[in-house]
């Protein structure tokens, strides 16, 4: 009886219970968000089901729980855990109504000090999400307790998207001097979003340089690297809200965020900071790179 009265009860985002959802109530188990009896109709979900906000959903299909909890398809349509119809042009993302090709980055701690440093907001993980790929940006680190530095890097989660009316495009990277370990010229890592050169596309005139150590992976010396990104000021906030660098000594605003005019992040935009070295006057010593996404 009480196996029947689960299968009459039906989920609790008001879905009818497919016949062969749930094996008549007894395939109820836990799903990564509390487990049984968390659905706001006080009971527990199907396995098919993940608990969202309270209720019982399905991922493969549900338009606003795609895939994952709170992950709405701007199209409204959700197909085996995937937003389809998607009104995003090809190259571009689909992160909650809002068509990206920035999604995120993140920075892993050094191997001396193992452990995710700065995780990708969107992800939860020092890893891209679904649709990104990682640009692998090298720079240096420190971490807690260890008065070293190690070579890290800084990865930003790219689409293959790019066009005169966005606001993000892409980054690279550039030596001080030429064809260092492995490296084209001085171009150490080039933008895939500008055929790969060590360029900003056509239009994108906010090229926002980075100052950073680089260590050499062919011989571990140390060497002066930039990274560039690109943005468009005069495209509508999507992806990226301009970048900027603070140092851990005076003056510390390093480089300013062409889009606010000194060292901060404009409205609309949250700062995500992340663990760099750099070299000065007073030798080599920390800095925080700042990348602003709404």
């Amino acid at each position: 009886m009480a196996a029947l009265a689960l299968a009459l009860g039906g989920c609790a985002d008001g879905d009818p219970v497919e016949p062969d959802s749930g094996g008549g109530g007894a395939a109820a188990t836990t799903n990564g968000n509390g487990g049984i009896g968390d659905g706001s109709g006080g009971h527990g979900c199907f396995f098919t089901e993940a608990t969202c906000d309270g209720a019982c959903v399905k991922l493969d299909s549900h338009p606003e729980h795609c895939g994952e909890c709170n992950h709405p398809c701007a199209s409204g349509e959700c197909v085996e855990g995937e937003c389809v119809g998607s009104a995003c042009p090809e190259g571009f993302q689909d992160d909650g109504g809002t068509c990206k090709n920035l999604l995120g980055a993140h920075e892993s701690w050094p191997a001396d000090c193992a452990g995710c440093n700065v995780a990708n907001v969107i992800s939860g993980s020092c890893a891209c999400p679904p649709g990104a790929t990682d640009l692998a940006l090298h720079v240096q680190s420190d971490c807690p307790g260890v008065p070293m530095r190690f070579a890290t890097e800084l990865r930003m989660c790219v689409t293959a998207g790019v066009s005169a009316d966005v606001d993000f495009g892409g980054a690279y990277q550039m030596d001080d001097a030429d064809g260092l370990c492995g490296a084209t010229a001085q171009c150490r890592v080039g933008n895939p979003l500008n055929g790969n050169a060590c360029a900003c596309p056509a239009g994108f005139d906010e090229a926002i340089s980075l100052r950073s150590i680089l260590r050499l992976p062919c011989d571990g010396t140390e060497f002066g690297s930039t990274v560039v990104l690109c943005g468009n000021i005069d495209a509508p906030l999507a992806s990226f809200g301009g970048a900027y660098q603070l140092d851990d000594i005076a003056p510390q605003c390093r480089v300013t965020n062409p889009w606010t005019g000194d060292c901060s992040c404009p409205a609309g935009t949250t700062d995500h900071s992340y663990r760099i070295m750099v070299d000065g006057a007073a030798g080599l010593y920390g800095s925080t790179a700042h990348v602003c996404m709404p």
